[in-house]
This record gives C-alpha cells, sequence and structure tokens, in this order.
C-alpha cells in the first residue's frame, strides 16, 4: 500500500463511529488484520484523542469515551513498539488522554481508559530515584548527568499528569505522592 492509500484508510476510519474503529485497532493489535507497513498510527491516535477531547454539546460523554479508548490503545500500541525516548512520549499522551477523562467522567476500576489506578501505577513504573533523591537533585539539576536530567524531566512530566488528578478533586494523595508533587515547580 502506497502512501496515497494509507492516508485515504486514515480518512476512511476517521469518517467511521469510534467503535469501528476500535474494533480495527484490536483486529489489526490481534493479528487478524494487517495494516499498510507505512500507515500513520500516530495520526489516528492524535485524531480519535482529538474526538475524545471535543465537548461542543453534540458529543456524549459515551462517543467521548469510545474515541479516548482508540487513542488510548494505539498510545498504548506506540508506546510498546518505540524506543525511548519516543516510548514515554506516547505513554504521557495515553495516560494525559486518560487523567483528562477521568477529570470529567470520574474513575471507574477496571475501565480500560477510566481506571485511575492505571495512572498512578504507571507514575511509579520505572522510576530510577526516591523523592528524596530527586528533592535533592532539583535544585541542582544543572550540575547533574545528562541521564539524571532526563528522569528529573520524566518524572516531571509524569507529575503534570497525577496533577490533573489532583486539581480535578478525583484523586487526594498519599504522602508518597503528595511529597512528589511538591518537587514539582522544583524539576527540570
Amino acid at each position: 500500500m502506497n502512501q496515497l492509500e494509507s492516508t485515504k484508510l486514515l480518512n476512511e476510519l476517521l469518517q467511521k463511529d469510534a467503535c469501528n474503529v476500535l474494533t480495527w485497532v484490536k483486529q489489526v493489535r490481534e493479528g487478524k488484520l494487517q495494516s499498510p507497513i507505512n500507515f500513520n498510527w500516530h495520526g489516528l491516535a492524535e485524531a480519535a484523542a482529538m474526538e475524545a477531547r471535543l465537548n461542543d454539546g453534540d458529543n456524549s460523554p459515551t462517543l467521548n469515551l469510545s474515541w479516548a479508548e482508540v487513542a488510548t490503545s494505539i498510545y498504548d500500541y506506540l508506546a510498546k513498539l518505540a524506543h525511548e525516548p519516543a516510548g514515554e512520549s506516547f505513554l504521557v499522551s495515553s495516560m494525559l488522554l486518560r487523567a483528562a477523562m477521568i477529570a470529567d467522567l470520574g474513575a471507574v476500576p477496571g475501565h480500560p481508559v477510566l481506571d485511575i489506578d492505571r495512572v498512578i501505577n504507571w507514575f511509579f513504573d520505572n522510576l530510577s530515584m526516591s523523592p528524596d533523591e530527586a528533592k535533592q537533585k532539583a535544585p541542582n539539576w544543572r550540575n547533574c548527568s545528562i541521564n539524571e536530567i532526563r528522569e528529573l524531566r520524566k518524572i516531571k512530566n509524569r507529575l503534570k499528569i497525577i496533577s490533573v488528578l489532583v486539581d480535578s478533586s478525583k484523586l487526594v494523595p498519599n504522602v508518597e505522592l503528595s511529597t512528589w508533587l511538591s518537587l514539582r515547580s522544583q524539576l527540570p
């Protein structure tokens, strides 16, 4: 499939309803269908996320949630395929959309988009330093190694998403999360 045909498929998918697109995405991920080699997955994820965030009165929360499921499913898929830092970027997009949907619609345990524990667990996944280490390094981050600076920035990006949940009163942070949140403004 050439670029023109791939673009045509993307446009056709965006004309369908979210449930049909999600079914197509799942079938591709399960190997039941093949997507074009040069298919613009990121473009589909971004378009679905934009549809999920639309709140113009014509869209129901259910429709927005369906598009959010399409977007997060694709972002998660892309994160698994990508190397760092792209993988982290896709996860940030996925979790930021989840946090926005939780802020609007509330948390639902076990839901693919609205499960707040999924966002909280993701925040803590793969942290290579403790809050105390981050607190020590943050004021002097310019003296840190490039890897430490990247880790501090990763933590700050993740804290932005946790802040969406806290600011919307959907999450009351425990002591550890409160400690992390208190460091956010100091991180690079």
